[in-house]
């Protein structure tokens, strides 16, 4: 939701405040981010192709979900939320993997975030997609994201080779 107020914190992650998206983007604030990855039975994992009118890396793929935190809003609460949202998933376990700070640039827009990423075992073969934000899905083994994201960088979201490295 555009318009939704995300929680805005400072450089020890603690909340100081709140703004849309954009005007966080525009003015460099710090923000909470999620990340999910869901695991295959096979040890694939689902990754998401960004929908074409996002507008941060519209186009490229991404974890299987992610998104920001809302005001009041743990990480835990944001990413079930997200969940549910993008993949229509619900009821599962996340099991915490990595959490760390980033900055980076997305045309012209400043990045700031802190991110916490979590997996889970998706036992099921079906999900609902929410398709103002996911153009497609897709199960990858490691490798082959390994390659996908040397010889393409550009066709993949800020921060997500560090994501990779933390599923190992």
């Amino acid at each position: 939701m555009p318009g939704a107020l995300i929680q805005i914190v400072n450089e020890q992650d603690e909340p100081i405040g709140q703004a849309i998206k954009q005007e966080a983007w525009r003015q460099g604030l710090i923000t909470r981010i999620v990340r999910v990855i869901a695991i295959n039975a096979d040890g694939k994992i689902l990754l998401q192709k960004r929908s074409s009118r996002l507008p941060l890396y519209p186009n490229c793929w991404s974890e299987s979900i992610s998104g920001h935190v809302d005001v009041g809003e743990t990480y835990l609460a944001a990413a079930k939320r997200e969940l549910s949202e993008e993949l229509g998933i619900n009821h599962v376990e996340l099991q915490e993997i990595d959490y760390f700070r980033s900055s980076g640039n997305f045309e012209g827009l400043k990045l700031e975030r802190f991110s916490k990423v979590y997996k889970f075992i998706f036992p099921e073969k079906h999900f609902k997609l929410q398709k103002s934000e996911v153009a497609q899905v897709h199960w990858f083994d490691v490798p082959t994201i390994r390659i996908m994201m040397a010889q393409h960088p550009e066709d993949f979201v800020i921060d997500f080779h560090r994501v990779v490295d933390s599923i190992l």
